[in-house]
């Protein structure tokens, strides 16, 4: 059972029978010009824990980034009325960006020289 994050609460998402669903990252979101929305989400198993059921699902992550320099930057196709949303930066430091913000001791560690 899919769940995404809105405003706080965690909601079920429907998915027709025999659907594929793709989550996308936050750098497809920069790169869409937030046409595409990363969002917060979760897989839980719906009903009863204690009780075996025939809802059969299969949930696999599947992580793909581009190389460190590849500039993570608004496709031209996507921008509107001439402007980006989010300002070009470089993958690899888009990604430790993110990692030193939801660890905070990385960044204190890097930082002590």
């Amino acid at each position: 059972w899919y769940q995404r994050r809105v405003r706080g609460d965690w909601e079920g998402v429907s998915t027709p029978p025999g659907c594929l669903l793709v989550n996308i990252g936050d750098m497809m979101q920069r790169w869409s010009n937030d046409s595409w929305r990363s969002t917060l989400h979760r897989v839980v198993k719906q009903g009863d824990h204690d009780k075996v059921t025939d809802n059969r699902r299969q949930s696999l992550a599947f992580f793909v980034n581009p190389g460190e320099n590849v500039m993570i930057e608004c496709i031209p196709d996507y921008k509107r009325e001439s402007e980006a949303k989010y300002p070009p930066i470089r993958a690899e430091d888009y990604i430790f960006g993110k990692f030193y913000r939801t660890i905070p001791s990385i960044l204190a560690k890097n930082t002590d020289s």
